[in-house]
């Protein structure tokens, strides 16, 4: 069985390093998709950082070319010299920016703001047009732009965030103003910025969703934003430095990474966050139910090397399972079926190997032990009995007791478990007065015996002497019992010449009858019968504490089935003594017999 248990343990293990495999495949490939996610995140991110900068730029030349229009320039020169700007003035100028924006091709500023070198709003177009005279220097892009810079900032005001770049007015040497343009960050601003994209973005400022390229609103954001602020890291590589994180909208899942926003915005919580479609996992299951057709043609599975292996490895498991243990199987079967005819004596051991030897030795061990137990009892018949005329040592009957007349005929015998001890062959004679009339069917007629039987003469029997109600008649073993003390020795038997003459058969029918009549009691040794009393005491007590009677329980009784039980086991092989204890079982007292072996 060696080789048939190495080649389950190889097909075992491959079996659990096929599934192993099947089951750690989908964890490579969904790393691979995270990855996959999130490298497009991150290209999306810089995309959008890389877009509004463009934007920008756009803007500021923008701003350039507005700032220097002529009639732009002087009108702010006279403006900054004017203490008070009045109503007229602000029409004016308000109808000139006007007419400016319109000029511009492109994407136009949705705003437009002209500021003298005192940083007062002289005229707004586009947005808030009735309010002018107003001061917005200090904001960090009207101050650069009085200084001589052109940039850009993005603003947040009326819950719309602005994309803004300024530009300065100058006159020779002098700056007379500032032109302020503007577009609002919009649905279709963020639609633009994504459509090369596939994925959607989301304009956060003061916790709240000011613009989206979609209307799914997802969690989690404000959260990661942040965890980034608070990280104190460089705003350009947010978008490189942050790990995407997983949100949810609805049932939905998405994978969104978070990025701030510069310029004036920022202070407010200004920030975009990125996010697509999170993949979902593909365990076992999900990669079985992705498996098409065409996965599993001729051409893209190799079917054919697959059953060569599956063919190979039964062949080899059959081969083996035939070689280790089909042909011992039979080859033990066929030895078996020659023990039981009788055709040879013990199984080969020497011809069976491994655990089939071992079943050849335990059965060659069990043939042993009967041969030994059936010559042990052999032994045992022939002390008792002793031995018979020619006999050789058999048993085959009361040997040389045989007192005149042809030898009885040999009686072939059932054999018969060996007498107790207390039965003896050397108990003394009947009395002269034994009347062995036939009162049972199968009963010896026999002449009345006396005691000169022990010399070897047969008197004649005395006439027959009515008796007007005789008591019933003792077995015969009783009567023996009764006459004389037993014997200390079996050595001698001593038996009347006339009983054995008149018993049918001789000595062999004599052997018949004794052992036909009912059988004597074993007469119990005191320490018996003290073991007896003892068991019977303490069974009673077991009773009394239980509260079960004891009316009608009596030593005799409870001695007689004590005997029965020591005679059933003591019958049994290998049984030398019986012990008795007592015991409670269901709530009543029990006897329990033990064989000592």
């Amino acid at each position: 069985m060696f080789w048939s248990k190495i080649w389950l343990f190889v097909i075992v293990a491959a079996a659990a390093v096929a599934i192993t495999v099947a089951l750690l495949l989908p964890r490579p490939a969904q790393r691979a998709r995270g990855d996959d996610e999130r490298q497009r995140l991150v290209v999306a991110c810089d995309v959008v950082a890389i877009q509004m900068r463009d934007s920008a730029r756009v803007q500021i030349d923008v701003a350039g070319a507005f700032a220097r229009q002529a009639s732009v320039v002087a009108a702010l020169e006279k403006a900054s010299e004017a203490d008070v700007l009045d109503e007229a003035r602000n029409k004016a100028v308000k109808e000139l920016a006007a007419d400016t924006i319109a000029e511009v091709t492109g994407t136009r500023p949705d705003f437009a703001i002209l500021i003298d070198r005192r940083g007062r709003v002289v005229a707004r177009a586009g947005l808030d047009e009735p309010e002018y005279g107003d001061t917005i220097a200090g904001r960090w892009l009207v101050d650069d732009a009085l200084s001589g810079y052109l940039r850009d900032d993005l603003w947040h005001a009326d819950n719309r965030l602005w994309r803004v770049a300024a530009s300065p007015v100058i006159k020779g040497p002098t700056y007379v103003g500032a032109v302020v343009v503007g577009n609002a960050i919009t649905k279709d601003y963020a639609e633009g910025l994504m459509r090369p994209l596939g994925a959607k973005i989301a304009f956060y400022a003061d916790g709240q969703n000011v613009a989206a390229s979609s209307t799914i609103m997802i969690d989690r954001v404000t959260d990661e934003h942040a965890k980034l602020a608070a990280s104190g890291g460089e705003m350009s590589n947010d978008c490189r430095a942050n790990k995407p994180f997983a949100s949810r909208s609805g049932n939905d899942e998405f994978s969104a990474i978070v990025a701030r926003l510069p310029g004036e915005a920022e202070v407010q919580g200004a920030f975009f966050t990125v996010f697509i479609p999170r993949s979902k996992a593909q365990g076992l299951a999900a990669t079985l139910d992705a498996v098409r057709k065409d996965d599993m043609s001729f051409a893209n599975f190799p079917w054919p090397l697959v059953a060569a292996g599956f063919l190979a490895a039964l062949g080899i498991g059959l081969a083996l399972m035939i070689l280790e243990t089909d042909r011992p199987v039979r080859k033990l079967v066929a030895d078996a079926v020659q023990l039981a005819k009788a055709q040879i004596e013990r199984l080969p051991e020497d011809q069976h190997r491994g655990r089939y030897g071992s079943i050849a030795r335990s059965i060659n061990i069990q043939i042993d032990k009967l041969a030994r137990e059936a010559r042990a009892a052999r032994r045992d018949l022939d002390q008792l009995l002793g031995p018979g005329d020619g006999d050789g040592g058999g048993g085959g009957g009361l040997g040389t007791l045989n007192f005149g007349g042809p030898p009885p005929p040999r009686v072939e015998t059932v054999r018969q478990p060996p007498p107790p001890s207390e039965f003896r062959f050397s108990e003394p004679l009947p009395p002269p007065d034994l009347d062995l009339s036939t009162s049972q069917p199968g009963r010896v007629t026999a002449p009345a015996l006396s005691s000169a039987g022990s010399s070897g003469s047969i008197p004649k029997p005395p006439p027959p002497r009515p008796k007007p109600a005789p008591p019933p008649t003792p077995s015969l073993s009783a009567q023996l019992a009764a006459q004389s003390p037993p014997q200390p020795s079996m050595s001698s038997p001593q038996i009347s010449p006339a009983l054995v003459m008149a018993a049918p058969g001789g000595l062999s029918g004599l052997h018949e009858l004794l052992t036909a009549e009912e059988p004597i009691p074993a007469i119990d040794s005191p320490d018996e019968e003290a073991s007896f009393r003892a068991v019977f005491n303490e069974f009673v007590e077991l009773k009394k504490r239980c509260g079960e009677p004891t009316a009608g329980l009596t030593l005799p009784k409870f001695a007689d089935k004590l005997r029965k039980n020591r005679d059933d086991l003591m019958a049994k092989p290998g049984c030398i003594g019986v012990r008795f204890s007592v015991y409670v079982k269901d709530g009543k007292a029990a006897l329990k017999a033990t064989p000592v072996k």
